[in-house]
């Protein structure tokens, strides 16, 4: 049984077409998101964790988006935030074979960020993903703005066609990486 009883979730940006929406290449993020967040949030459901789903569809800036999901996340009663996001680099024109990878955002790694941060890096990097690990920083908005613990998953790169390819064959599995993570936390 997880120690994790409640959590929010939610896509980082607003939905494709609208100002701040995301990332967009050989995926689009916003779109993507949204569908991992629905298929972890129902994964999560089904083994008895409460789930909030704090996405926002109507920001007026990014940083309008940010506040609006800080603050549905910060009015649940919850153990964990989490953000997914899907990352970008340069555009990458031709597979290499080799996956630019996931990672894991997250303000410090003490308690529960760092231990879900891990699992889930690795449960993603087993679909295939090359495992980037955990990032700190103090420079992200979501991670400084929740009253509990935050993570921020970057799924894998949309501007890397060899991520985007290994993607679209494995999104369930991919919302399993996630959804297990959390479910195992003891």
């Amino acid at each position: 049984m997880s120690k994790i009883k409640a959590v929010t979730i939610h896509a980082g940006h607003n939905p494709r077409g609208k100002i701040a929406c995301g990332a967009s290449d050989y995926i689009d993020e916003s779109t993507e998101a949204r569908l991992i967040v629905k298929k972890v949030k129902a994964l999560l459901k089904k083994n008895g964790i409460k789930v909030y789903d704090c996405t926002v569809n109507n920001g007026t800036s990014q940083n309008d988006v940010l506040k609006k999901i800080c603050a549905k996340c910060n009015s649940k009663t919850r153990d964990v935030d989490i953000s997914i996001h899907f990352n970008s680099a340069t555009h990458q024109a031709k597979k290499d074979k080799r996956t630019t990878g996931t990672e894991v955002w997250v303000k410090s790694t003490a308690g529960v960020r760092g231990a879900l941060a891990d699992r889930i890096c690795y449960n993603i990097s087993v679909v295939g993903f090359k495992n980037r690990g955990i990032k700190t920083t103090d420079n992200l908005y979501f991670l400084n703005h929740t009253s509990k613990p935050a993570i921020l998953i970057e799924v894998c790169f949309v501007s890397d066609p060899d991520d985007a390819s290994l993607y679209k064959k494995h999104k369930d599995d991919v919302a399993r990486a996630i959804a297990n993570a959390i479910i195992s936390y003891k």
